[in-house]
């Protein structure tokens, strides 16, 4: 059976496989950290590619750039600092 054939079945696997991912982060927390922060680095660029696009025409953009603007911002702050311990 392909995800074609049933997709609740699929949603339900993939949901299991993101769980198991998600839990082999959380063992090693400078694992979590950088796959915490390269979500928010990906979300960013995402951000980033829509906020270029808004200013094609930023007269009428206008409030679509500040929030965009914003939210980079936000996620700017939700960056955690790797420090090493060991000398």
């Amino acid at each position: 059976m392909n995800c074609y054939d049933n997709k609740a079945i699929c949603l339900i696997k993939n949901l299991a496989e993101l769980k198991e991912e998600a839990n082999k982060t959380i063992e090693t927390p400078e694992l979590a950290v950088t796959t915490g922060n390269a979500i928010v680095v990906f979300n960013m660029l995402v951000l980033q590619e829509i906020l270029e696009q808004q200013a094609c025409d930023p007269i009428a953009n206008l409030a679509n750039i500040i929030q965009i603007s914003n939210s980079i911002s936000s996620l700017n702050s939700s960056i955690n600092i790797i420090t090493s311990t060991t000398a």
